[in-house]
């Protein structure tokens, strides 16, 4: 039986699953011989549990506790009452959010044995979402482009996907404020897992920060990700109370450790520039702080190539095709011709992105760099971006467009 929660007799909805997914269903009225609000149970007045049948979705309530008909599932609909779900018991039903309802199908997936994944995602003009689906793992069909190559290096991936249909979609209600249930499928294409391979599966396989923090902990003292493994595997007792594998904890780790690791190549390259200016009066480099307290966009041009600059200014090429390999980063490159058609670079740049406001601050930049003097023409890609930023800051230079890039497009 599941179990439906109401607030207190001020009217106010408690929204507090405790991790579980909630949805209303429609508001019925009760009889006198129906469950009533009794002021001495040995339940918290503040939070009155009913048992309701799941299916039929009918919930009787005193009209004094509450307008609305909130009901959410208890632990044990997870392995009764969720595994016999049919299209006709979800439909229309109404969740408060979008995360509730990505938590229900998470609960029903782990509970009936398949991996779920995101599918289809819908905005309006402001941004709330109006149409979420998921759907089955093994949804669809790998792409033909992909499994028609023949000029492959190495052995394909082997086949997931086999045309399932199994699936569940939410659309937003405007008069409600709530996301309705307009699609829920139930079968499946393919064996489901067993109840000791269900944890396994790959959307229901997760590091809790709890276990992060445990690691760290164990690892400052010198034990190994495998070790420390090992220790709450006997803690838990099994891997579905764990609910991630070894290699998920390693690749956890591995992640915190490289992000750690770019904060300090930050500061490495920071602390190099600096020293380097103080030993060329000539070096310039500027940069920027994110709100997270990471490097933002970074400047940098030598004594050499602002010199060069300032007697080959005529045409320059401005591009940001490059990414770094480590950090995607664009990486710019301000680069000329002196008399002699050799080419000469006269400024880089890290962008954090490649937007109208990150091009505006690096021309600006650069122009402090070389003493508000402007080039005559640039050439760029055609990105559009770096054209309105190029028109902004540098209003007298003439922007042109590369051939190549024009070659290519055709």
């Amino acid at each position: 039986m599941s179990v439906g929660r109401f607030s207190n007799r001020t009217g106010h909805m408690d929204f507090n699953n405790e991790g579980h997914s909630m949805w209303h269903e429609p508001v019925t009225t009760h009889t006198d011989n129906e469950c009533k609000y009794n002021p001495n149970d040995t339940c918290n007045n503040n939070e009155w549990p009913f048992h309701v049948p799941f299916a039929h979705g009918n919930v009787s309530t005193d009209p004094k506790l509450s307008n609305d008909n909130l009901v959410q599932p208890a632990d044990d609909l997870l392995h009764s009452e969720l595994i016999t779900l049919q299209d006709r018991d979800m439909m229309g039903k109404e969740f408060i959010s979008v995360t509730d309802a990505e938590e229900f199908y998470t609960q029903y997936s782990y509970g009936m044995g398949f991996s779920m994944r995101k599918d289809r995602l819908c905005r309006d003009t402001h941004g709330l979402i109006t149409v979420r689906r998921w759907v089955c793992s093994k949804e669809g069909y790998r792409s033909k482009k992909h499994v028609d190559r023949t000029d492959k290096v190495s052995e394909p991936r082997g086949q997931t996907r086999e045309g399932c249909r199994a699936s569940f979609k939410i659309n937003f209600d405007r008069e409600k404020m709530l996301w309705v249930v307009t699609d829920f499928v139930t079968e499946h294409s393919h064996n489901l897992s067993p109840g000791n391979h269900r944890q396994f599966l790959r959307s229901h396989r997760n590091v809790s920060d709890s276990h992060i923090a445990q690691v760290q902990s164990l690892r400052a003292v010198g034990m190994k990700t495998s070790q420390v493994m090992d220790q709450l595997l006997d803690q838990s007792g099994s891997y579905a109370v764990v609910r991630h594998s070894r290699k998920d904890l390693q690749n956890r780790v591995d992640t915190i450790c490289r992000s750690a690791s770019h904060n300090s190549d930050a500061d490495s390259l920071i602390s190099y520039m600096t020293t380097k200016s103080e030993m060329d009066p000539g070096f310039f480099f500027r940069y920027t702080i994110l709100a997270d307290g990471s490097m933002g966009n970074l400047f940098w041009s030598d004594a050499m190539s602002r010199c060069d600059y300032s007697y080959f200014d005529d045409v320059m090429s401005f591009d940001s095709t490059y990414r770094t390999k480590s950090y995607n980063r664009p990486l710019v490159i301000f680069v000329g011709v002196n008399n002699h058609t050799k080419t000469k670079n006269f400024e880089f740049g890290l962008l954090v992105d490649e937007t109208v406001e990150t091009y505006s601050w690096i021309l600006q930049t650069f122009l402090q760099a070389m003493h508000g003097k402007c080039p005559v023409s640039v050439v760029t890609d055609g990105d559009k971006a770096m054209s309105k930023a190029l028109s902004s800051v540098m209003p007298s230079t003439i922007c042109r467009i590369c051939s190549w890039h024009l070659e290519r497009n055709v």
